[in-house]
């Protein structure tokens, strides 16, 4: 197998799905930033949770995974005739690094129906690892020696490989840190009654533990601090930063923000009193530059459309904290604006397309006609995708697929 050199912050290279949710089936590949660009309701969501159900079924089992996602009915695709799948399958190809040594991984596993049991409960049909082009464990499931088929629907990689195994147990940590943020403002406005030493570190998925995190930054790394708040001066008019105060008696903490006046001076700014706005950047912009991310602790990032609530000219902006927050961890964001892409560093190879089939999502690079569209500057990429000339390309060509066979 031909290894490629991948950036330090390219976590997931390769991204296959097939028959989850909306989607019947996707291939593609991934770099350190993805921006998942298309209309409302098209599956951009369920491109996200497919590695969120990875995430989750490592960290406990697929049962558990399944159960807050309406269950495996609810999960498997149905065609456009309202055919139901018999079982889903994900296949991740990854960089991953044991503390020692980086390696190549490529983990796929397929969950669905056995109709001899109750049809209504998940069985794990595969869970196959390959680490640098070698099979690891025991492949699944076993041949059975007898007439019925062998399943098995409790835990994944950790129950059947070694825990002495260093790069297993590294994959297996490294899925566990993936993290997928859907911020709340009710959640980001409130006060924080946790323990500092317990959620100082990592900012929830719907936005917890936010001031404990601007702090944390504030003292681990103050010059991402500074870029935080400067991406905020440059988005929110009158905008000096936002700050988290700790309250140490009390176990509190919360977010406070510093506004310029006419006169020159600083005003504080109750939580209450913050805008959604100021308050949904702010927790993009600490997801992205959470001590964590910053470290290697955190190897993937995906936040669902960043842009909500920020004013359209100011979106541009937006999109150079994606690039720079992408030289430390892996990016995923989904969105539907154009005004997103209203920057220099916007680059088509960043995008992949995510479009209603008819039949279910269609998810790919933008295809040959929009290339050409932006190659001959007929339009730019927030016209291309206000046009709605921006589509997917569903096939690999002939270099793609040499590239495929190499990796």
């Amino acid at each position: 197998m031909i290894v490629e050199h991948q950036p330090p912050s390219e976590f997931l290279t390769r991204l296959q799905v097939g028959n989850y949710r909306s989607i019947g089936r996707c291939d593609v590949r991934l770099g350190p930033l993805t921006v998942l660009a298309g209309p409302n309701a098209a599956g951009k969501s369920n491109f996200l949770d497919a590695l969120r159900f990875v995430r989750d079924a490592v960290r406990t089992s697929p049962a558990r995974a399944l159960e807050p996602r309406g269950g495996l009915d609810e999960v498997l695709h149905r065609d456009g005739a309202g055919r139901q799948a018999q079982s889903f399958h994900i296949h991740m190809e990854v960089r991953a690094h044991d503390g020692r040594t980086p390696f190549d991984a490529a983990y796929t596993v397929e969950i669905g129906t056995d109709p001899q049991r109750d049809p209504s409960l998940p069985v794990v049909r595969k869970d196959e690892l390959i680490i640098n082009g070698a099979l690891v464990g025991e492949p699944f499931p076993p041949d059975p020696s007898g007439d019925e088929p062998v399943f098995r629907d409790d835990f994944l990689l950790p129950s059947r490989v070694s825990r002495a195994n260093r790069e297993v147990n590294a994959l297996v940590r490294s899925l566990g840190r993936m993290r997928f943020y859907e911020f709340l403002t009710p959640v980001l406005r409130d006060v924080d009654d946790t323990s500092s030493s317990t959620s100082g570190q990592l900012l929830g998925e719907r936005g917890s533990h936010l001031a404990r995190v601007l702090t944390k930054m504030s003292k681990q790394y103050p010059w991402a601090k500074q870029a935080l708040d400067g991406y905020l001066s440059t988005m929110i008019d009158n905008a000096v930063a936002v700050d988290g105060v700790e309250v140490s008696e009390a176990s509190l903490a919360y977010v406070v923000g510093r506004f310029l006046q006419a006169d020159g001076h600083e005003a504080r700014v109750d939580r209450r009193s913050l805008s959604e706005g100021t308050l949904r950047l702010t927790a993009v912009l600490a997801a992205l530059f959470q001590p964590l991310a910053l470290d290697g602790h955190v190897p993937l990032v995906g936040i669902e459309e960043p842009e909500i609530s920020l004013h359209p000219p100011m979106l541009g902006a937006l999109y150079d904290a994606l690039v720079a927050a992408s030289r430390n961890t892996q990016v995923i964001v989904t969105t539907q604006s154009a005004d997103l892409l209203d920057n220099a560093a916007a680059d088509p190879d960043h995008l992949l397309v995510v479009r209603d089939g008819g039949t279910g999502t269609v998810i790919g690079p933008i295809d040959d006609s929009g290339r050409r569209l932006l190659a001959d500057d007929v339009l730019t990429l927030p016209e291309l995708l206000r046009s709605g000339e921006m589509r997917p390309a569903t096939a690999p060509g002939p270099e793609q697929r040499e590239e495929g066979e190499q990796r």
